[in-house]
């Protein structure tokens, strides 16, 4: 069990959990780099190709697989990155938990949504469910 919670000049004191967040920042960031070329690449690459090439290019396993870990890697570091300025910045405890949860929902439907519409156009389904569609 931990002691009274230390303040120096009416600042908390690190409650030493915020390294392992730092260094996941960090972490993702650098993972983030590669993919990002990688993205730039194969925009440059299919910005010619038209629908039918775009289409081939989602059916290869590497680059479907390459665009879902990119989605679920930069939606995990944009939730690191909106938790530390809600911490930073939201003090009331109510507010800050209903963001973090509202930022948490947000990332887990984004993430679902865009790996199932990546694995859709992979298998080689159409891009909505039917009724959906214009």
């Amino acid at each position: 069990m931990s002691g009274p919670k230390r303040f120096i000049n009416d600042v908390k004191v690190s409650e030493r959990h915020g390294a392992g967040e730092w260094l996941q920042e960090r972490l993702s960031s650098l993972i983030l780099i590669p993919l990002t070329l990688w993205g730039l690449w194969s925009g440059w690459a299919l910005s010619g190709a038209g629908y039918d090439g775009a289409l081939a290019w989602f059916r290869s396993p590497v680059n479907a697989t390459l665009l879902a870990a990119t989605l679920l890697i930069s939606l995990w570091h944009m939730n690191m990155g909106l938790k530390v300025i809600v911490d930073d910045y939201i003090h009331r405890p109510a507010s800050r938990g209903a963001l973090l949860g509202l930022i948490g929902l947000v990332c887990v439907v984004s993430a679902a949504a865009g790996v199932f519409f990546i694995v859709r156009l992979a298998l080689g389904s159409a891009p909505l469910p039917a009724g959906l569609g214009a």
